[in-house]
Order: structure tokens, then sequence, then C-alpha cells
């Protein structure tokens, strides 16, 4: 089974550190699995949130948009969803997508330095 791709993430951020922060308004599109909500993906602009959800709506149902607040690290560039209950500390949130597009742009880096022999292997090709 494929696991549930949600908005959280593992903080970079440790527990016992100093960073700069500033708290902000956003918009969470929770969605329900299996009697649980989970949140797929975090916005600071609740028009983003509202056309996510409607993009994504899974067998006639939508996204619930809410209203949540996060704490922007503004050293590390990370955002923290602010509530309680996790198992973790510190929980980062992907924020309009900031990380996912980190990590895209990261992996489309380390896959152009791959000769066409070792992207081969890895049963890729050059597109």
């Amino acid at each position: 089974m494929k696991p549930i791709e949600t908005a959280q993430l593992p903080a970079l951020q440790a527990t016992d550190q100093s960073f700069a922060a500033s708290i902000h308004e956003a918009w969470g599109v929770w969605m329900r699995l299996m009697q649980e909500d989970y949140l797929k993906a975090a916005f600071t602009k609740h028009e983003d949130a509202m056309a996510f959800a409607a993009k994504h709506a899974r067998g006639g149902h939508r996204g619930e948009i809410r209203k949540m607040w996060v704490l922007v690290n503004e050293t590390l560039g990370e955002a923290y969803a602010l509530h309680g209950g996790g198992a973790r500390p510190l929980e980062a949130v992907d924020l309009d997508f900031g990380h996912h597009l980190k990590m895209k742009r990261l992996r489309g880096e380390v896959l152009a330095r791959l000769s066409d022999e070792e992207l081969l292997a890895l049963g890729l090709k050059r597109s």
C-alpha cells in the first residue's frame, strides 16, 4: 500500500537552538481517509487552498479548508504548524509546496550530473 502523502515532514530545526521567526496565517487542506484527517497541503493564500481542494477532490468529497497559524523559521526557511499533540516536538509543514519544489530542483540537479550509463542503471534516461 502506498503511503499517504501529507504536507507534514520532519523539521530541520533542532529544538534546543534559537532561530528568528514570525507567525503567519495559513490555510490547510485537510483530507479524510480511514476515519482520520490529515493535512494534504498548506497555503499562505486562501484562494490557493480553495483551488487545490477543488482539483484534488476524491470520491466526490473535497478537502476541508481550515485556517491555521504557522511559525515561519526565517533562519532555515521552514514553517511549523502551531498545534499540539504531534509525536515530534517540532513538525514542519510544506507551506506553498516550498519543500516539494526544493526537493524536485535538487533531484534534477543530481540527475543532471549522472552519465547516461548511470541513469540507465537507475532505470532512467535523459529527456
